[in-house]
C-alpha cells in the first residue's frame, strides 16, 4: 500500500480556480448572437489590464489580503459550448486569501460584495438545487465576472477572482 503526498495549497487552488475558469467560459462570453460575437472587443492585452485594476481595487477594501503572489493569468479559448465565431479568449486571475478565520471571513464576503455592487455589478444567480461556496458578481457593462470562493462557514480557503468576458486577441475578428 503506498500512501499519495498531500496536495500543496497552491495546487488546490490552481485546480480550483481552473474549473471556476472553465465554467464561467463556458457561460459568460457576453455575446447572444453570432453577428454580436463578430464585433470588435477589447484586445486580450486590454482586458488582463482591466482585472488587474478590478483586482487592486477590490483587494484594497478586503479586511485581508492575499498569501502569494498572483499566479500567471489563465487564458482560454471560448469555442466550448459556444456557437462561434472561434478565435475569442477568455481571461482571468486569482488571489489566494488563505484559510480565513469566520469573523473575517463574513466581513470580507461583505466587503466584497458591497464594493462591487456599489460599482455597479450585479450578482449572477447559481443554478436552482446547487450547493456553491462563492459568490459570483457580473458588470452589466463590460461582462467582467469577478468570484469570490470559499464564503461558506465550512470553505476553507478564500480566494479571489476576476475574469474577462470573450474578446479577440487582438480586439479584431480573425479573418
Amino acid at each position: 500500500m503506498t500512501a499519495t503526498a498531500p496536495v500543496p495549497l497552491i495546487g488546490r487552488v490552481t485546480a480550483a480556480a481552473l474549473l471556476a475558469v472553465t465554467a464561467t467560459a463556458l457561460s459568460a462570453c457576453g455575446a447572444d448572437t453570432l453577428q454580436e460575437r463578430a464585433q470588435p472587443t477589447i484586445t486580450l492585452d486590454q482586458a488582463k489590464t482591466q482585472i488587474d485594476g478590478y483586482l487592486a481595487a477590490v483587494q484594497a477594501r478586503l479586511p485581508v489580503q492575499p498569501v502569494s503572489s498572483p499566479p500567471a493569468f489563465s487564458d482560454l479559448e471560448c469555442d466550448a459550448n459556444d456557437i462561434g465565431p472561434h478565435g475569442r479568449k477568455q481571461t482571468s486571475r486569482v488571489r489566494d486569501l488563505g484559510d480565513v478565520p469566520s469573523d473575517a471571513k463574513s466581513r470580507t464576503v461583505a466587503a466584497f460584495r458591497d464594493y462591487l455592487t456599489g460599482q455597479g455589478f450585479q450578482a449572477v444567480p447559481e443554478p436552482t438545487g446547487s450547493h456553491v461556496d462563492r459568490i459570483r458578481l457580473r458588470n452589466p457593462q463590460n461582462q467582467f465576472l469577478a468570484i469570490l470562493n470559499g464564503t461558506s462557514e465550512s470553505g476553507h480557503d478564500l480566494t479571489l477572482q476576476v475574469g474577462s468576458p470573450c474578446v479577440w486577441p487582438d480586439g479584431t475578428p480573425a479573418k
